[in-house]
């Protein structure tokens, strides 16, 4: 669908309507699954959990027919985002098992914390949604770029309560990078409205291979909520993965993809050559939009091994 032509406006004057925008945007963004991958598929609903920073929303799909349940996969998304990026592929993992999507806190529809924003803080808040939810006594975990710091601290939290972790773009950064990231400015929230200019500007710079305009619209939208950026940024830079990283003990799977994390993430893979690795090089971002199928399989594969 192109946008620009639906919305019969030139682009200049759609930015100033951003908050229009984004609302008719929650009403016209739908998965893009093929004919063929959505036979069988399960149907998404959302919800709220409880955590110790307040609600917690969430996205999930359930198996529609009674069969020997299989591990239930939490899904953990990038910043700044929400559980949105995983709409496609949740159904089709679902088909067989539980999958969740939870916005973390101050993203998506979740309440937000108030101070300090920490990795070690959005893992609690999963951990705590998932206890309110009944997906058995472990859980597998799919991380995406900020999900994976995510996903190996809630392993370092609770490491009895996780099975399997797949880990999607890792963002295992240099102390010069980090710091690099910590200097940049912020983008201001004005009443021009510049800061939705520089957010599009930026969406449509790492629009990846294959994303469709209304999944890059999607993003977009989430990038409007205040804060969202600048919250997930002090807390991954603030957050040194390695060594959680290095000591999980847990069966590990990485996906490299082609996206401002493609370097980093082969630096997850030098630290963990046990664990199992594809390179996706034909992806970058918006990948579980862009190719949800294929990123099932992936994770199909991935939980199902043996043990």
């Amino acid at each position: 669908m192109n946008l620009k032509i639906y919305f019969n406006v030139k682009s200049e004057d759609w930015i100033r309507s951003w908050p229009a925008l984004c609302f008719m945007l929650a009403l016209l963004v739908t998965p893009s699954v093929s004919a063929a991958e959505s036979a069988g598929a399960a149907d998404l609903k959302r919800g709220y959990a409880d955590s110790r920073f307040g609600q917690i929303h969430y996205r999930i799909s359930r198996p529609g027919h009674e069969t020997a349940k299989k591990t239930a996969v939490v899904a953990l998304h990038l910043s700044p985002n929400s559980g949105q990026v995983f709409s496609a592929f949740l159904p089709l993992l679902g088909r067989d098992r539980l999958t969740i999507a939870p916005d973390y806190p101050g993203y998506g529809m979740s309440d937000p914390i108030n101070g300090v924003q920490r990795i070690e803080d959005y893992a609690g808040a999963m951990l705590d949604a998932i206890d309110s939810l009944d997906t058995g006594t472990t859980v597998d975990l799919l991380g995406y770029h900020t999900g994976t710091a995510v996903a190996l601290e809630m392993a370092r939290q609770r490491p009895a309560a996780v099975r399997r972790i797949l880990l999607v773009a890792v963002p295992v950064l240099t102390e010069e990078e980090r710091a690099a990231g910590a200097a940049l400015p912020m983008i201001a929230f004005d009443e021009g409205g510049d800061f939705a200019k520089e957010e599009w500007r930026r969406s449509w710079k790492w629009r990846g291979p294959g994303q469709s305009e209304a999944s890059v619209f999607a993003t977009f939208s989430e990038k409007m909520r205040p804060g969202v950026r600048e919250r997930g940024a002090k807390a991954i830079l603030a957050y040194d993965i390695a060594p959680v990283l290095t000591s999980a003990a847990h069966p590990m799977m990485i996906v490299r993809v082609q996206d401002d994390l493609w370097t980093a993430t082969a630096r997850a893979r030098a630290l963990r050559p046990d664990a199992e690795y594809l390179e996706l090089s034909e992806f970058g971002h918006g990948l579980f939009h862009a190719a949800p199928g294929r990123m099932e399989e992936i994770a199909r594969s991935f939980f199902d091994s043996n043990p």
